[in-house]
């Protein structure tokens, strides 16, 4: 039997419908990611014989861990309902700050602690123009965006030893170089260093009074301060976190490349905003969580490694992945607003 126009119609809505919960609702943000995700792998399993293979998912896992740890970071900023540009910056002044204190002597263990205390200050900063003065996020993390890109060149120009920027020392390298088991070099350490921040993180978000009370800030900051919250110190928190987190996004990569350069993480908090509101976290704050945000950064990393593979395929134009980055984030902040406007729609409707 032939359906109904009626029936045609009534199946369309309901289509609609639940469409209309994948995309506009963050609770579902989850599966429609996962479905992004595998139309992606089987497309660029298509157009490349070369991309469905161990070693090609090897380098994916290998490569995004740095856009993964300072998503993570700048999830708990969104969260709060602020913004954090600076983190590439901090990511490049902690990068250059590898190669001077290797160049000085200083130990593996040494490093690593001298440049948390890098990230710290940062994101304490951040935190305190946000929340003492009162400036704009934005206005301020782009001031110190600029501040530390500048800085680390400034390093980078004036410092002999910087001009090449190589890292020899073995146990550093062995941050993001360690492998198990190492003989095989089946699973990255740096995969490990994933897992355990994210889970780590969604538990604090979940279980802690700090997440509770980043929800609540995000959610309606002059109700948690009637609540008695000290809404700066969640704040402040909030920034001091992006700011470490980058600062071990810049350990690890320098660790991955054997090399601080000035201008590593360049252009990559772009990548990071993308992750965070493509996964889920609005951008108005108080709404999202990690895991669709860890499935978001798994993507970009797909389009990425996938245009690559392209490249060497068909001869597509390198411009063409930023072109991707742009529509993505454009992309990401259509459908946050959307999904803020069908919220507010749906309460007024039920008032």
């Amino acid at each position: 039997m032939e359906m109904s126009t009626a029936s045609i119609e009534e199946r369309n809505t309901n289509l609609g419908a639940k469409l209309s919960e994948i995309f506009l609702y963050g609770k579902s943000m989850v599966p429609a990611l996962l479905v992004l995700l595998a139309i992606l792998l089987v497309f660029f399993g298509l157009m490349t014989p070369y991309f469905i293979t161990y070693t090609n998912f090897k380098a994916i896992i290998s490569n995004f861990p740095i856009i993964a740890i300072m998503a993570v970071g700048m999830t708990f900023v969104l969260l709060i309902g602020g913004l954090d540009i600076s983190v590439g910056s901090i990511l490049g002044f902690t990068a250059v700050n590898v190669a001077v204190f290797h160049n000085i002597g200083f130990p593996a263990w040494a490093i690593v602690l001298v440049c948390l205390v890098i990230g710290t200050l940062f994101g304490s900063f951040n935190g305190l123009i946000v929340t003492k003065v009162g400036i704009n996020p934005v206005i301020t993390t782009l001031g110190t965006m600029a501040l530390a890109r500048g800085m680390a060149s400034w390093f980078a120009l004036d410092i002999e030893s910087l001009k090449v920027g190589r890292i020899f020392d073995q146990k550093f390298l062995l941050i993001s170089r360690y492998y198990i088991p190492q003989d095989k070099q089946y699973i990255p350490i740096t995969l490990i260093y994933i897992i355990v921040i994210f889970v780590g993180m969604s538990l604090v978000l979940k279980y802690t009074d700090y997440g509770r009370k980043v929800y609540a800030v995000g959610s309606n900051e002059y109700a948690a301060r009637l609540a008695g919250i000290n809404t700066s110190r969640i704040k402040f928190i909030s920034y001091v976190m992006s700011g470490i987190m980058a600062s071990i996004a810049g350990i690890v990569l320098v660790a991955q490349l054997s090399l601080g350069r000035d201008d590593a993480g360049m252009g990559s908090e772009l990548e990071v905003i993308t992750a965070v509101v493509l996964g889920g976290v609005s951008l108005a704050g108080g709404k999202g969580n990690l895991l669709g945000v860890i499935i978001s950064v798994i993507i970009l990393g797909v389009i990425r490694n996938g245009m690559v593979h392209l490249q060497e395929t068909i001869g597509l134009s390198y411009y063409w992945r930023e072109v991707v980055k742009g529509a993505i984030l454009i992309f990401a902040i259509s459908i946050d607003s959307a999904r803020l406007m069908a919220i507010k729609k749906r309460q007024v409707v039920r008032q």
